[in-house]
């Protein structure tokens, strides 16, 4: 058990057990919600299906930012955080496979489960209208990236656009980055990255204005948020070519696969330092590159638990 719960620390902290302690019960900015700081980012993000808090008593202060045996048990029970799918008595393995093939597009859990993005709330006084937002959301992730990766890496800006016989057109940009492991520019570094030939043409990209949610410190009225999820992977380039068709049209086909060996923990860690305190990042549980196992969000390098006190005297 000791040993249990010596590893899922270790995991929590994501960079390895030196890491900053993790945000056991972040204060409330409204005093309005019980939720966790953590569940109020992903209940107005919009993709909280599944999640929910943990309540557990607390000993001492709740800002000494310390974990207790009460929270630890709270966490190792950390399968009950999310619904699971149970197969069904009866039916066959292949029947059985096209079912859960099928249930995924259901199962509201499964991108809080196994996804990761980055929830975002850009100050208004910051863009002028959605498209300028975009872009500067983008000079400011490829900054963060750019600090977060090791000294030894370099990275560069790629656009291509992808263009249907009929006219449809995207437009996509990446970051191909240069280092150990990655000799000659063979990984990109992917996420809602702008174009900044054809921004108007970037979908993964596009923002819109909503109110700003009340945990926004120091926020205005009105912010800009991303339309879809976002966040930022790091991938080795397994092949890359360009297709050409008479009737699908021209596409530039990268396809990758995620770079092993690499810190990806700490990767994400400093990117959360270096990100302004409006950019959260959220892992699900049985994310690739979640050690922990659990649900968590990333806040200025600060992990934030979905765990709250428990409301019982």
């Amino acid at each position: 058990m000791n040993r249990t719960i010596m590893l899922l620390v270790c995991g929590l902290f994501m960079a390895g057990c030196a890491g900053t302690p993790p945000s056991v019960a972040p204060t409330k900015t409204d005093g309005a919600s019980s939720d966790s700081l953590a569940l109020q980012v992903m209940k107005t993000n919009g993709y909280s299906a599944g999640l929910k808090d943990v309540e557990v008593e607390l000993q001492g202060s709740s800002s000494s930012g310390s974990l207790t045996a009460d929270t630890l048990n709270a966490l190792l029970l950390r399968e009950h955080l999310l619904g699971r799918a149970t197969p069904l008595p009866g039916v066959s393995n292949s029947a059985m496979s096209a079912f859960f093939v099928l249930e995924l597009f259901n199962d509201q859990t499964y991108l809080p489960r196994h996804g990761m993005w980055m929830p975002v709330w850009m100050p208004q006084s910051m863009a002028r209208d959605p498209l300028d937002a975009q872009r500067k959301l983008t000079a400011i992730i490829e900054q963060a990236v750019v600090e977060s990766l090791p000294a030894d890496y370099r990275t560069k800006p790629y656009e291509w656009s992808d263009k249907a016989v009929f006219g449809a057109e995207s437009s996509y940009r990446v970051l191909r980055v240069d280092g150990p492991q990655c000799e000659e520019w063979s990984c990109v570094v992917r996420g809602s990255l702008s174009s900044s030939k054809r921004p108007t043409k970037s979908f993964d990209a596009k923002m819109t204005m909503v109110d700003t949610p009340s945990f926004i410190r120091d926020g205005e009225d009105t912010s800009y948020r991303l339309r879809g999820l976002g966040g930022v992977v790091l991938h080795k380039v397994i092949e890359e070519y360009d297709e050409q068709g008479s009737i699908s049209g021209h596409w530039h086909r990268m396809k990758t696969e995620p770079l092993s060996d690499f810190d990806h923990s700490g990767f994400y860690r400093r990117l959360s330092t270096a990100l302004p305190n409006w950019a959260f990042i959220y892992f699900g549980p049985e994310y690739t590159h979640n050690e922990a196992g659990i649900p968590f969000v990333l806040n200025r390098g600060q992990e934030l638990l979905f765990v709250k006190p428990s409301s019982k005297p």
